[in-house]
C-alpha cells in the first residue's frame, strides 16, 4: 500500500501542471452542463426571453376581452383568473357561453363569444349606443384594433391600454393624456375613435 501511495505522489508531482489543466477543464464542463440545464426551459420569442418555469402554463385568450393574448399562468388556475389578468370582459361578451370555473391547461385557446340577437347577428353595444358605427372605442378596443388607427403602433397601443386600465377615457380628447400622443396625432385619429 505504501508503494502505491509513493508512486501516486511521484506521478502527481511529475504531472502536476497537466493534472491542474484537466481539473479546470472538468470543472468548466460541469459548470456548462449545469448552466444549460437551468436554461433549457427558456424560450426566446421575438428576441424576448420567456422563462417557462416549472408549474407555469401558456394559455391564449381571445374574443370579447379587453386585452387578448397569450398569458403565462400558474398551473391549476381557472378561466375567471385569466379573465381578470386580461382586463375583464367587454360589454359585448356573451357570458352565458362561458364557464368561469373551467380549469385551464397548457396551450388552451379560449374564445369569448360576442352577444347575438334573436336573428343570430352579433350585437355591438358600443356601436349601437354611441352611433359611432365603424369607429374604434378607445375604452374597449384590443391592441390589434388600436393599431388600425393611423400612426398607432405597438408602443402607443400599449400606452393607451395602460392609461385606460388606470383611468377610463371620459371623452376622446383624453387620449391626449396618453404618453406619445400629441395634438398632431390626435388630429389624424379623432374622426376614427369613440368612447
Amino acid at each position: 500500500m505504501k508503494k502505491v501511495i509513493i508512486k501516486f505522489l511521484e506521478f502527481v508531482s511529475k504531472y502536476k501542471s497537466y493534472i491542474i489543466v484537466v481539473i479546470i477543464f472538468i470543472a468548466s464542463g460541469i459548470s456548462l452542463v449545469m448552466e444549460n440545464s437551468k436554461n433549457k426551459n427558456n424560450i426566446t420569442i421575438n428576441d424576448n426571453e420567456i422563462v417557462n418555469k416549472k408549474g407555469l402554463i401558456a394559455v391564449y385568450i381571445t374574443g370579447e376581452v379587453n386585452n387578448p393574448g397569450v398569458y403565462y399562468i400558474d398551473d391549476g388556475m381557472r378561466l375567471n383568473d385569466i379573465v381578470e389578468l386580461c382586463g375583464g370582459f367587454k360589454d359585448t361578451a356573451d357570458l352565458s357561453e362561458v364557464n368561469l370555473a373551467e380549469k385551464l391547461n397548457d396551450s388552451d385557446k379560449i374564445y369569448i363569444p360576442k352577444l347575438v340577437n334573436e336573428s343570430n347577428e352579433e350585437i355591438d353595444l358600443e356601436e349601437n349606443s354611441n352611433n359611432d358605427y365603424g369607429k374604434i372605442n378607445i375604452n374597449t378596443a384590443d391592441k390589434f384594433q388600436l393599431k388600425e388607427l393611423e400612426g398607432i403602433g405597438d408602443t402607443l397601443a400599449d400606452n393607451i391600454i395602460k392609461y385606460r386600465n388606470k383611468t377610463k377615457f371620459k371623452n376622446i380628447e383624453d387620449i391626449l393624456n396618453v404618453e406619445g400622443i400629441g395634438q398632431a396625432k390626435y388630429e389624424k385619429i379623432k374622426e376614427y375613435i369613440c368612447i
